[in-house]
């Protein structure tokens, strides 16, 4: 494949990169300090840079970037705010569901809000008790004259607190008896239902959340797909999910390479720069191939799904497997070349560190990708 990136991906990168060093990155600080959610301006503003809806086809109100191209512009956000990241990851996954498998009444209502960046969307798979094992989703949807009645809990939402609609993945009957997972759409503002925000590492401004369903009541027409069907929208997504992760990663590891440099260059020691020192030197060797092996594996991956590959989802989790570990390790030895200044709140390692932490967990931890990754090759489950 050709790594090049084309006149015109490389326009659209220059212009997000300038707009977010302008417009975004003199905000960060502030509200990651005060743990205050990204503003909704600027989630908005990220629409015109082809943020919202980018892999969606024109047809249905998106851009109909590729996964190479979006994955791209994925990175240059992450460089500037990951919590800006994952606040559009969440939104547009919600809005790819239900462009991929939701009723055109579901699209008519729901997509174009998303869409224009007025509404804020999450996606409820995750509960106290159910993680890795989303097919045993304890949340339940009982049939009602009218529709469903969402009873449960769902744990590390993300856009939680925040969000005015959603899906949720819940427990219902089949016609043969049996229960299934099904996803239906709810609104933030339906009765019965709350949210329990929740105090994390890193992100502070990308709301996580617990949300309670108290007999929860929506129409029939929320269902999106065929009842018993979630399981499979769930997989089918999560896949796309793990891709932007692995260029989430990379954004923050390319960053934090660049601030090891600056400071390696910058800092002085026995009358010479740091970075003349053969041990930070070794160090910032690794953070260089941690960073290039992460950016291969990203744009490979993608390339996978563009062509829609067979295999396209080992690489999938084999690009946000290292892809975010290698982000973890990037920014341990950037906060290390900084010394006690990289441990205080005036250079932004710290921050880079704490915000790569959640990677390896999100989208499936990169012990159970692993697994995975080699189940596949093996041909031997280590679950059954």
């Amino acid at each position: 494949m050709d790594f090049l990136l084309d006149a015109t991906q490389i326009a659209l990168k220059d212009s997000l990169r300038r707009y977010l060093e302008a417009e975004v990155a003199p905000i960060v600080h502030s509200h990651e300090s005060d743990k205050t959610p990204v503003p909704r301006p600027v989630v908005a503003a990220m629409r015109d840079f082809g943020l919202i809806g980018g892999l969606l086809p024109e047809a249905d109100g998106g851009f109909g970037l590729s996964m190479t191209t979006y994955g791209m512009l994925i990175t240059e956000v992450a460089r500037v705010w990951p919590s800006l990241r994952g606040t559009l990851s969440v939104s547009n996954l919600t809005a790819s569901v239900l462009a991929g498998s939701g009723s055109p009444v579901l699209r008519e209502k729901y997509l174009p809000r998303i869409l224009r960046g007025e509404t804020i969307a999450c996606f409820a798979l995750s509960e106290p008790n159910i993680g890795s094992d989303a097919a045993n989703v304890q949340t339940r949807a009982e049939r009602t004259s009218s529709g469903w009645r969402i009873n449960g809990r769902k744990l590390y939402i993300t856009n939680g607190p925040v969000c005015d609609l959603g899906i949720v993945f819940v427990n219902t009957p089949l016609a043969d008896g049996t229960r299934g997972v099904s996803c239906l759409v709810f609104e933030s503002g339906m009765p019965g239902f709350s949210c329990t925000p929740l105090g994390k590492m890193g992100m502070h401004s990308c709301s996580l959340g617990e949300l309670l369903f108290d007999d929860v009541e929506v129409p029939a027409e929320n269902l999106v797909g065929r009842i018993g069907g979630g399981f499979s929208i769930a997989k089918k997504y999560l896949n796309i999910g793990r891709s932007i992760v692995g260029f989430a990663s990379l954004g923050i590891a390319e960053v934090a390479l660049e601030a090891a440099i600056r400071f390696a260059k910058d800092r002085v020691q026995f009358g010479r720069p740091i970075g003349s020192f053969q041990l930070v030197q070794q160090m910032v060797a690794e953070m260089m191939t941690h960073v290039e092996t992460s950016r291969l594996l990203c744009y490979r991956a993608a390339d996978a799904l563009d062509r829609d590959l067979p295999g396209n989802q080992i690489l999938c989790a084999m690009a946000k497997r290292y892809a975010s570990d290698a982000a973890l390790r990037v920014s341990e030895l950037s906060l290390q070349v900084h010394g006690g200044a990289g441990y205080t709140t005036l250079f932004p390692v710290e921050r880079y560190y704490r915000d790569a932490r959640h990677l390896s967990i999100g989208e499936g931890t990169n012990q159970i990708l692993g697994m995975l990754m080699a189940q596949a090759e093996l041909g031997l489950s280590a679950l059954r």
